[in-house]
Parts: C-alpha cells; structure tokens; sequence
C-alpha cells in the first residue's frame, strides 16, 4: 500500500514540474524560431498586484480593414486569425482575417472585439472601417523600479519619435521580445536614466 502512495505522488510531482517545463520551452522555442514583427506601441504602465510592474503596451495595428457583409458571421470574444503584412517602413500590420486556420503564411490568433465604425453627419449613419482585434500581447514585464520610468521613457518618445515592439510569431502565436523607444531597447534606456 504505501509503494502505491509512493507512485503516486512520484507521478504527481512529475506532472507538476512538465506542466511549467513545458509553457517555457513553448515560449523559448517562439523566441528562438519566431519571425520578427515590429508593432509601433502607445504605452501605458500599470501595476498589477499579483503579476507584479510591466508597461502595458497598446498596439496601433489593432484593426482589420473588412467590408460589413463578412463581420454579420463574428460574435464577440470569438476567435479568429489575423493574417500578417508589414508596410514600407517594416512595421506590421493586419491585411485579411479568416476563421480557419491559414495554410501557410504568418497569422496570428487573436479574439474579435467589435466593429470600427466612424458616425457621418451628412448621411446620419455608420460607416464600417473594420473590424478592432484583441492582440494576445499588450504586456512589456520589467523590473519593478525601473517600469515607470522606462514608462514614462517610451510616452515621450512615442509623442516624438516612433516607439515599436519586437513581437516574435510563430504557429498563431506571440511573445514580444522587447520594446524600442528612440531606437533604444527600453530596458537600457530606463537603466542609462536611472544613472
């Protein structure tokens, strides 16, 4: 009987190390074999107690041109993929979305939020611009001292100059690499101003 408890809490314990092993092994393996994407940003910083301080990034590139007719089939939250492009600068952008998975090309999954639509006096309705997605990467972990001020950093650069995101995409997926602001990485900026 207790060779049995033994087993099973060997078999426990080694599920609880693979479950962890293997969420850092995935995000390793987007970073070493993901294609690199620059988003330009609009940062943000707040603080969350339980995940501790980050820049919270927001993302220009976070609608989907579309005419009306192929929203009437989206529902909020629903998940859809976002097909990839970068215009003549080499920043990314959405050019098509697909509710099935793109044979081949770089997509990434993301939820739908709602439609982008602009009021028109003259005419007194709504005119659909697209559709506005929910980007599985809006958070920039940093060292809590240093967050606000490389905050801080990266608005005033995004007022003067661009600001962008290194996000690497592989299978759907995203993890961002590191943020620039003034064509410097945000943690040696922050660190260069802590002097």
């Amino acid at each position: 009987m207790k060779t049995i408890y033994l087993i099973a809490l060997g078999l426990v314990i080694c599920v609880q190390l693979a479950v962890p092993f293997r969420m850092i092994r995935g995000r390793e393996r987007i970073l070493a074999d993901g294609r690199l994407y620059r988003f330009k940003t609009q940062p943000i910083d707040p603080v969350d107690p339980f995940q501790g301080r980050y820049v919270r990034l927001r993302f220009e590139a976070d609608t989907i041109a579309c005419n009306a007719d192929r929203m009437v089939e989206l529902q909020r939250k629903q998940p859809i993929y976002a097909v990839l492009a970068t215009d003549d600068q080499g920043f990314a952008h959405f050019s098509d979305w697909s509710n099935e998975r793109p044979a081949d090309g770089d997509f990434l999954k993301v939820r739908y939020q709602y439609a982008d639509q602009d009021w028109i006096k003259e005419s007194k309705s709504y005119v659909t611009n697209g559709i506005r997605i929910d980007l599985p990467f809006d958070r920039y972990y940093m060292d809590e001292t240093k967050a606000p001020r490389a905050e801080t950093l990266a608005r005033d650069a995004t007022r003067n100059s661009n600001c962008w995101a290194n996000v690497r995409i592989l299978n759907g997926k995203a993890l961002i690499e590191d943020v620039f602001a003034e064509g410097i990485p945000l943690r040696e900026l922050a660190a260069k101003n802590e002097e």
